[in-house]
């Protein structure tokens, strides 16, 4: 990798954690300055404007994530053991791991919502592909015998989206890992009895 694409990667890094925490709105090009320790020019040599640089932090961010669940997953064989390791994965946000703030697609969707509508869409396409990844392993456990064949896939990843997402902000909220803990328990144990293939 090139200096300019280090150090693009470098204020990516820090810019996104930072956004992920004290949000787009919290956070000033003098926030980024300090936690990159470059002067301004220094950032916009590599974004056009402090949007531009919020779209590619936040993708950057989810882009991570998504690494993280793709390299987890893959080293499950059957369903149930990848849809475990999808929430095992989901509930380490609780804990900043890997990116402190939690998700930065609720972070996102909760700050941008009405107030900047580029961002929102971009937490749409992370969104999206959150539930794609859910419905894609139980279209396959489908397709593979494992799950029954009038399972409902698009639907089990909204419940279990939205499910994990109130129970991540009721456990950042509290400090208290109980919700995201019950919620995770209860959604394996409605899948082990209502669709896995007997």
């Amino acid at each position: 990798m090139r200096k300019g694409e280090l150090t693009k990667r470098m204020i990516l890094d820090r810019s996104s954690a930072l956004f992920n925490v004290k949000g787009y709105s919290g956070s000033s090009i003098s926030d980024i300055m300090r936690e990159t320790g470059l002067e301004k020019g220094g950032i916009y040599r590599h974004f056009k404007n402090k949007d531009d640089l919020a779209v590619q932090a936040f993708q950057h961010a989810t882009s991570q994530m998504g690494v993280r669940y793709a390299e987890e997953i893959k080293k499950e064989s059957n369903t149930l053991d990848k849809l475990k390791t999808f929430i095992s994965v989901f509930t380490s946000l609780v804990h900043n791991d890997p990116l402190p703030g939690g998700c930065p697609i609720m972070n996102v969707t909760l700050e941008a919502d009405d107030s900047h509508p580029l961002m929102a869409e971009q937490a749409q396409i992370a969104m999206n592909q959150l539930l794609g990844m859910i419905e894609k392993i139980i279209t396959n456990g489908i397709e593979q015998g494992e799950l029954r064949s009038d399972t409902q896939a698009k639907q089990i990843a909204i419940i279990w989206i939205s499910s994990l997402e109130g129970a991540l902000a009721l456990s950042r909220l509290y400090q208290d890992t109980v919700y995201i803990d019950t919620i995770s328990s209860r959604l394996l144990d409605e899948l082990e009895k209502q669709i896995t293939a007997k």
